[in-house]
């Protein structure tokens, strides 16, 4: 891809491609649900983890990175609140909207449209082989865009996958010189660990992901 050469520079010359994976895998696909769509417009730290924690503290004993929770006990915890709006109001104690609805309704909707093509678990996720379909799907819920979808992915399991967040892209333009698209992002990050896996065999596309947030999100206060 162009701009492969400039990025893989820029990585080498200012990134700690060794550096430890930041933090633990969540096994429940709720979870990931949750985070992937309370990331979007928040602070990650200050917003999302937290909506993140008060789900598992009611549904997941506490341990938001516990296996076990599904996608049908998830759409049944909501319906039992009274709705998407309730349960966002009344468990995960955030309003935010996304696409002019609340993001808990995103939530809600994207379970749903999973549950319909027989995901419960976040293995069921991972074992889905029409990734195009399972795309197109994702991306059918108003308000996910590729930069969620691709996110969305990248928590459920997949290496190859980023999110282009706004420090991926202060990133690509510290790099570059200029900015790129999501999905062009998504594209230079899979190009560059091409060419840097024979220096660095360990790094993957998540991994580089992590490492730009311990330079640009983790490194700069936790905001």
């Amino acid at each position: 891809m162009e701009y492969t050469d400039a990025f893989v520079a820029f990585c080498k010359g200012n990134l700690d491609l060794n550096g430890e994976h930041y933090s633990a895998p969540y096994e429940s696909l709720p979870a990931c649900l949750i985070d992937c769509i309370y990331s979007l417009q928040s602070k990650y730290f200050s917003v999302t983890v937290p909506v993140v924690e008060r789900y598992a503290e009611r549904f997941m004993q506490g341990d938001r990175f516990a296996a076990g929770d599904t996608l049908r006990s998830f759409v049944e915890q909501v319906d039992g609140a009274g709705g998407a709006v309730a349960f966002a109001s009344a468990v995960l104690r955030n309003r935010q909207r996304l696409s002019g609805r609340s993001k808990a309704e995103v939530c809600y909707d994207l379970a749903k449209k999973l549950l319909s093509l027989g995901i419960n678990t976040k293995e069921d996720f991972q074992a889905r082989t029409d990734v195009e379909v399972l795309e197109a799907v994702i991306r059918s819920v108003r308000g996910v865009g590729s930069a969620a979808m691709n996110y969305l992915f990248m928590l459920a399991g997949d290496p190859d996958r980023c999110k282009p967040d706004v420090h991926i892209h202060h990133c690509v333009r510290d790099a570059l010189g200029r900015d790129l698209s999501d999905d062009d992002c998504q594209r230079l990050l899979a190009s560059a660990v091409s060419e840097l896996k024979a220096e660095y065999p360990h790094l993957y596309v998540a991994r580089l992901d992590s490492i730009i947030w311990q330079k640009y999100q983790i490194g700069n206060k936790k905001k």
